[in-house]
């Protein structure tokens, strides 16, 4: 073999050199328990600590703190043992716990006989490197002007995604957004004013979107959006348009208002497409359609589905229309105790059109996707108030309103101020309001760990369960609620009296409410017979089409006049 020390240079010399004057690597021994036992200048310079500190010490300090309690200083030697050498590519701990990135080798000793007595460790820190390096990664998956990932990283994030739909069974939307009228704004403006507007436009798809959901640019005013666990397509057509109205409002480039709008395609995976190519393709074809049909727009790649958004769409825009103008009103259905006196108006929204065709349900969860609701729920609030107010003035006394309500409006943060506001202003007292929503909500709000309906009940406001046993129909909850009333669905009167088994669990969940203290009102009673029933199973009141169906506000208090209320 070919002697690699210098002729004339001794082992122990040549190694004194090494250990005080190679100051670019650290350079140390450990014996085969991993003890630090000797330790170069360029190690003390590398890792702060001096040989006195040092030797005698475990290696595993000199690792990160989560690299140490895995092992992997132990790894280390083990792979060196068995290979002769492993790479070690990882953070490191300084003595002042800062970290840096170390490019090193570790080889064992052996004594004559093979056995390992030792290790030798050569390290370098190539901090400045490795960072160089994630930042030259970074920013070939980046879009330098606008931050979002670029092309190459959409495509191998939508790959993954496809992929993991398919595994879980989720839903997965593909949104194409272009912007309509980007290159006028380019050719007037300049290229510096459009790369602006992309600045902007990519600020404003971000804050739209969910934290999870991945945002790219793919190459001039065209970006794209990719979500994933949502319940149902048409998740798609509300992010839609909350982009088209994020994207119409002005941009301000160089202290000039610029308008522009944009066009989305939306395909939904796997509905539409099971890859990731044909996924593409199809959101694509659904933009060329949006922008073919006008611009300023949103298409589904399904035509069925397209026909359901692009009606979810239309009410929209017709809610908002009419919260907008005021065109909505109230209809008022009394209540009655069991002696025929009104105690109660219940105070049911109206709206016109196609709205007004439709479950109430549907018109709040509209209301909730356009972030309506507590303006929808503070008009029901001040006209059912407001008139309530005008029946006392007209003499009309003895009776409270019930305002029907939901989970998602009794938590708007400024529920209660309101309420305190419109009492204050139509001089009302609390316990002239009784607030109704449905065993679901209520639930929700109690597992939620909301306390407003005990704010509601400090203040003297009742709150009642509406519709109750069409919901969770779960009676244990009835004690852990805490709730005045609860409202008897009229799914409950179905075939009573005539009936024994539906007999008994009406008179079975009357008896129960009593024992919990708790109001009952009867909802959909429509025979003399079924009032009868009601009244001897200890009911305390009823509603419905015996007494009269919901009515305008001028009816209602001509019916109100009539049958003695605010007369004892």
């Amino acid at each position: 073999m070919t002697n690699l020390i210098t002729p004339g240079l001794a082992p122990d010399i040549l190694l004194r050199q090494i250990y005080l004057n190679v100051r670019d690597f650290a350079i140390f021994t450990m014996d085969a328990d991993g003890k630090i036992n000797s330790w170069n200048i360029g190690a003390e310079l590398i890792f702060g600590y001096t040989p006195e500190e040092i030797i005698g010490q475990d290696v595993g300090g000199l690792f990160t703190v989560s690299d140490e309690s895995d092992g992997e200083h132990r790894l280390e030697m083990a792979q060196a043992g068995q290979y002769d050498r492993a790479a070690d590519y990882r953070w490191h701990r300084r003595k002042d716990q800062s970290h840096f990135w170390a490019d090193g080798v570790l080889t064992p000793i052996r004594d004559a006989g093979g056995e390992i007595i030792g290790y030798l460790k050569m390290l370098r820190d190539i901090t400045e490197r490795k960072l160089a390096q994630d930042e030259m990664r970074r920013l070939a998956t980046i879009d330098v002007l606008t931050g979002l990932a670029n092309r190459a990283a959409f495509d191998a994030r939508r790959s993954e995604m496809v992929s993991l739909a398919e595994r879980s069974g989720q839903l997965l939307l593909l949104l194409m957004v272009d912007l309509d009228q980007f290159k006028e704004v380019n050719d007037a403006l300049g290229h510096q004013a459009g790369d602006q507007l992309l600045q902007q436009a990519a600020r404003r798809i971000r804050a739209v979107s969910r934290e999870s959901d991945y945002v790219a640019r793919l190459g001039g005013d065209e970006f794209a959006l990719l979500q994933l666990h949502v319940p149902s397509p048409s998740s798609g057509g509300v992010l839609a348009e909350k982009l088209l109205h994020e994207l119409a409002l002005p941009f301000v480039i160089n202290g000039r208002e610029v308008k522009i709008s944009a066009s989305i395609g939306i395909a939904v995976c796997p509905v539409d497409a099971t890859t990731p190519d044909t996924l593409l393709k199809k959101a694509d074809l659904a933009l060329y359609h949006a922008k073919n049909a006008g611009r300023n727009r949103f298409h589904y790649y399904t035509e069925e589905l397209d026909e359901v958004a692009h009606r979810k769409n239309a009410d929209h825009n017709e809610l908002r229309r009419v919260l907008h103008n005021g065109s909505y009103w109230m209809e008022y259905q009394p209540i009655l105790a069991a002696d025929g006196r009104v105690i109660a108006v219940e105070a049911l929204l109206r709206l016109p059109g196609f709205l007004g065709q439709q479950p109430v349900e549907y018109v709040i969860s509209l209301a909730g996707e356009l972030g309506l609701l507590p303006e929808l729920g503070k008009g029901v609030i001040w006209r059912a108030c407001a008139q309530l107010r005008c029946w006392l003035d007209a003499g009309i006394s003895g009776v409270r309103i019930c305002i029907n309500t939901c989970a998602r409006e009794l938590q708007s943060a400024d529920y209660l101020t309101q309420l305190d506001t419109v009492l204050g202003a139509f001089q009302l007292p609390a316990e002239a309001v009784e607030v109704e929503l449905t065993e679901r909500d209520a639930i929700e709000l109690e597992r939620s760990g909301s306390q407003i309906i005990e704010h509601l009940r400090a203040r003297g406001i009742m709150v009642a369960l509406d519709d109750f046993g069409t919901g969770y129909s779960s009676l244990s909850y009835l004690r852990a609620l805490p709730v005045s009333t609860i409202k008897l669905d009229k799914s409950f009167l179905r075939d009573v009296p005539s009936s024994d088994d539906a007999n008994a669990v009406v008179k079975m969940v009357i008896k129960l409410a009593q024992d919990l203290r708790l109001n009952v009102i009867a909802e959909g009673v429509e025979s003399a017979e079924q009032a009868v029933f009601l009244s001897d199973s200890g009911c305390g009141a009823f509603q419905g089409f015996l007494y009269t169906p919901a009515l305008a506000v001028d009816d209602a208090t001509t019916w109100l006049h009539q049958h003695g209320a605010g007369r004892r």
